[in-house]
């Protein structure tokens, strides 16, 4: 067994983790790799069986570079445009206030703003617009309003706030993309989400077990093999427990291109290696959108919040496990390291991670592709940061053994 896997199958056999599916491949699927471990629960009653390359799991946002691929297929078509005010499809954006600060008694100061939200602004976090439960901003408001963050089945129903700053002017991780996702459906004519994806995306790679929540009761089959969520043990951190906490089901509600997804390991693979060879086979995305997919895009201002957002270490984990030595960017998909990271992934690699502690990388440099799947809270946990990055290590030292020259 390769290091990599041992500390996989350690971990898992002492529940320091419940289980992790390992998955990569290269352009050409000619490496390819797959391995799971541990099992699919630690409820004492529930399944315990073996997890699989076929459990199906909440990816969370892993969805988001999904509904990003969805609205640059749009811009392709002449359905969006990347660089223009995105009002006239997002008509809810066109008079949202800023908040400026909060006054003594603790109401919010709201300004109009003044710079044009961009679809491209959506897609790299830099609109201004945050998610209401973690930004200190949007929390104050919601205590001057006596509100709480709300649990709507749709887009528009629960990411209807304030912005926290002027879009462009620095960098929040938020509800874009969720947004984005409400703007390909409203140029394509109000179908779901999940209906342009299957069309334009998931069938093109093959990908058939990958489903919005909203519409997971059309797949009984995937409801029945749905992996439990696990936690770390409060008191005993080298353990993990069950956890109570549910993945986000939004039965018959919007589908959300941000967090909605529910998908087996394999077949969300084959769109991350769909989005790596598209550059070359043009299924998804033409050659010319393919680089802007990839192209580093915020300002300078964004670039700074988004390096300061990663200086804690389990934020770093959390937000891609870029090494703290490397500068991050942002794409249209994911976050970029602007330099080589030694003996791994090359400067121009895409990233990012699910909630529960799910990772995929493409590396259009050296050809590769890969994805750590996990169910367990919290993001950024750091026994799970260490098994990333020895699977990452591992995917790279078995491709240069094949390819010396990567």
């Amino acid at each position: 067994m390769k290091p990599f896997e041992k500390a996989a199958e350690a971990a898992s056999a002492s529940e320091a983790i419940p289980g992790v599916v390992l998955l990569a491949t290269d352009r050409s699927r000619g490496f390819k790799y797959g391995k799971a471990f541990g099992k699919r629960s630690l409820r004492a009653g529930a399944d315990q069986s073996a997890l699989k390359l076929d459990s199906v799991m909440w990816i969370a946002s892993c969805t988001k570079v999904v509904t990003a691929l969805a609205a640059l297929q749009c811009c392709e078509r002449g359905l969006l445009r990347l660089d223009e005010p995105i009002y006239d499809v997002l008509t809810e954006f066109r008079h949202l206030p800023v908040i400026k600060g909060f006054k003594a008694d603790g109401s919010p100061i709201l300004v109009p703003h003044t710079k044009p939200i961009t679809l491209r602004h959506m897609l790299n976090h830099s609109s201004g617009i945050a998610y209401d439960e973690t930004h200190p901003k949007l929390m104050a408001w919601h205590k001057w309003h006596r509100t709480l963050p709300n649990r709507n089945n749709t887009v528009e129903g629960r990411f209807s706030y304030p912005l926290v700053y002027e879009p462009g002017d620095s960098w929040c991780y938020g509800a874009g993309v969720d947004w984005a996702g409400v703007a390909v459906e409203r140029v394509n004519g109000g179908i779901s989400l999940q209906r342009y994806c299957e069309e334009n995306i998931f069938r093109p790679v093959g990908a058939r077990d990958i489903v919005f929540s909203s519409y997971l009761y059309t797949r009984p089959d995937l409801q029945a093999q749905v992996v439990d969520m696990s936690k770390r043990d409060p008191k005993n951190p080298g353990k993990a427990m069950r956890s109570n906490a549910k993945p986000q089901h939004n039965e018959r509600g919007g589908c959300f291109g941000g967090l909605g997804l529910f998908a087996t390991p394999e077949d969300y693979l084959k769109v991350i290696q769909g989005i790596l060879t598209t550059d070359e086979n043009q299924q998804l995305l033409g050659s010319k959108m393919a680089d802007e997919f990839f192209r580093p895009c915020l300002s300078e201002k964004a670039k700074l919040a988004l390096n300061r957002a990663v200086k804690l270490e389990e934020d770093r984990v959390a937000m891609g496990n870029i090494p703290a030595s490397v500068t991050k960017n942002w794409a249209l998909g994911g976050i970029i390291n602007e330099e080589d990271v030694p003996g791994g992934r090359k400067a121009g690699t895409m990233t990012w991670t699910g909630l529960p502690n799910l990772a995929w990388f493409t590396d259009r440099t050296s050809g590769l592709c890969g994805l750590f799947a996990a169910q367990m809270y919290p993001p950024g946990d750091a026994k799970i940061g260490e098994l990333l990055a020895m699977f990452e290590q591992g995917v790279y030292d078995m491709c240069s053994e094949i390819s010396p020259k990567l």
